[in-house]
């Protein structure tokens, strides 16, 4: 099955990428896949949000891919952070 657009998904206005799914729902890895898809689009948005009207902070590919890695052991890092700190409460409980 074709994932990406084409000139006839143009001209009709169909968005391929948004109405169609690389893996089935009745398929076994389904549930498993798209469980993280909620975690995946909030990281995203959060992201998103940091940029200053959608646009990067650096210029170029490079320093944006710099960027990119800082901000997800950023991400990462908090929460590991917070992993921690939830054990320590529990262990005190």
């Amino acid at each position: 099955m074709r994932l990406h657009q084409n000139e006839a998904d143009r001209k009709r206005k169909f968005n391929r990428t948004e109405n169609v799914r690389t893996i089935s729902p009745a398929d076994p890895d389904s549930p498993r896949l798209y469980g993280r898809r909620n975690d995946s689009e909030s990281l995203n948005r959060a992201l998103e949000d940091t940029l200053f009207l959608g646009r990067a902070h650096s210029l170029g590919w490079r320093r944006q891919q710099v960027e990119m890695l800082g901000w997800a052991l950023m991400v990462n890092a908090m929460t590991m952070a917070r992993h921690r700190a939830a054990e320590d409460l529990e262990a005190a409980a």
